[in-house]
């Protein structure tokens, strides 16, 4: 009789085994191919307008940091690293997903799409070695929210610069 159940089991495992990890990986890929559809439609989710300016890397005005090579940007944003050159924390906010912005930082400044950016993540999770940069819904909202926090890093489109961010990678 156990025989048959060890036979039975077996059986079970060869059979939900490979479903598991299909629908495991119908599970991770779906959203990219819901954002990919949503991109292609024209529309960014940051008041359907399209992105037409250039995208640049900011940090409060009263942060002392003034420049960043693009390792630096790479390296704080795939939470390699948790400081600015001169020492000082560094929070990266990133925009949300599926916004035009956040892809176009993602394949210019990180050359990832952003599911690769999204795999990075999870497996930085999964060890427990960080936890991916908090998000902010718009352009508005992220220059908000460096400009309050010194050591805050973010991105925007370059025409929404004021005074109360500098911008140290372009």
């Amino acid at each position: 009789m156990t025989g048959k159940i060890d036979q039975a089991v077996g059986l079970l495992l060869r059979l939900v085994l490979p479903i598991a990890l299909l629908v495991m990986v119908l599970v991770a890929v779906l959203p990219a191919f819901a954002q990919s559809a949503f991109a292609a439609d024209g529309r960014t989710g940051n008041d359907n307008a399209s992105l037409n300016d250039d995208i640049v890397v900011i940090v409060s005005s009263l942060n002392s940091v003034k420049t960043l090579t693009r390792d630096h940007v790479e390296d704080i944003f795939l939470g390699r690293m948790q400081q600015f050159p001169n020492e000082q924390r560094a929070v990266p906010i990133d925009q949300a997903e599926g916004l035009a912005v956040r892809e176009h930082f993602n394949m210019e400044m990180l050359g990832r799409t952003s599911a690769q950016v999204r795999a990075h993540w999870s497996r930085i999770l999964f060890t427990g070695r960080g936890r991916p940069p908090r998000s902010v819904a718009s352009n508005e909202d992220m220059l908000h929210a460096v400009a309050a926090d010194t050591h805050a890093i973010g991105y925007i489109e370059r025409r929404f610069v004021d005074d109360s961010v500098v911008v140290v990678f372009e």
